[in-house]
């Protein structure tokens, strides 16, 4: 599945939840740093450039890029996993593999590039998109870098997935709380998904318009009885037109 498909199934599934009536399932964004603060140390990403530096043995020295599925490949040693991991550790994990062929293994992983370092943001936004993150972007910075919301957006239900070990995390973060500084607004990391959904006032205009506006016949009577009001709420109470 490329990475476009997984985004969509992502899409897909935000738009699911709240589709099956699960909105108010969803957990709250609770107020942890662990989950509104990104991770003290930069954690390695798929399309991040390393450096692999061996002090001893500089012939054995690499730039690699890390492979979708999280792996850099090197002589000697073959696929190693680092997505997911600080540098410290990558590094950990290198001299531990190389030991058992060099008798000094001493090797460091140097960042070069952040190429993992974005976001998808998608739903009740004026350009869904890819977004690019550098140093502390909020939910709600992604979103006004998305083009910001639609007037049919529902601000109090913004999904955001979170990648992790093993699955993913999904919380209801209430945005429109937390531009008013009533509610916590998240700091995304790298992969997060931000997905805003239709306000249920937008969907009933959806609705009357659908199975009311365009499929009544246009005669005077149909039209006096079911005169339909700006929030989609029949107007009984219209005259007959003569």
């Amino acid at each position: 599945m490329t990475k476009k498909s997984r985004l969509h199934v992502l899409f897909a599934l935000a738009a699911a939840l709240l589709a099956g009536g699960c909105a108010m399932h969803i957990p709250r964004l609770p107020d942890d740093p662990s989950v509104l603060e990104p991770p003290e140390e930069y954690l390695i990403g798929a399309g991040d450039m390393l450096s692999v530096k061996l002090f001893y043995t500089s012939e054995l020295n690499e730039e690699v890029t890390v492979r979708p599925d999280g792996r850099i490949s090197l002589q000697l040693v073959g696929d190693v996993p680092v997505a997911g991991r600080t540098p410290e550790q990558a590094s950990k994990e290198l001299r531990e593999r190389y030991a058992g062929y060099l008798t000094k293994p001493d090797v460091a992983v140097i960042m070069r590039g952040f190429a993992s370092q974005k976001v998808f943001v998608g739903g009740e936004v004026r350009s869904p998109s890819m977004v690019m993150i550098d140093g502390r972007t909020t939910l709600a910075d992604a979103v006004f870098q998305a083009g910001g919301t639609l007037d049919t957006a529902a601000m109090s239900s913004v999904i955001l997935i979170r990648h992790k070990p093993g699955g993913r995390d999904v919380y209801r973060v209430d945005l429109s709380g937390g531009l008013e500084g009533e509610d916590p607004v998240p700091v995304l990391r790298s992969y997060d998904v931000v997905y805003v959904p239709k306000s249920f006032i937008a969907e009933v205009g959806m609705y009357v318009d659908l199975y009311i506006n365009r499929l009544i016949p246009k005669n005077a009577m149909f039209t006096a009885f079911y005169s339909i009001n700006p929030v989609g709420n029949p107007d009984f109470g219209a005259t007959t037109t003569p």
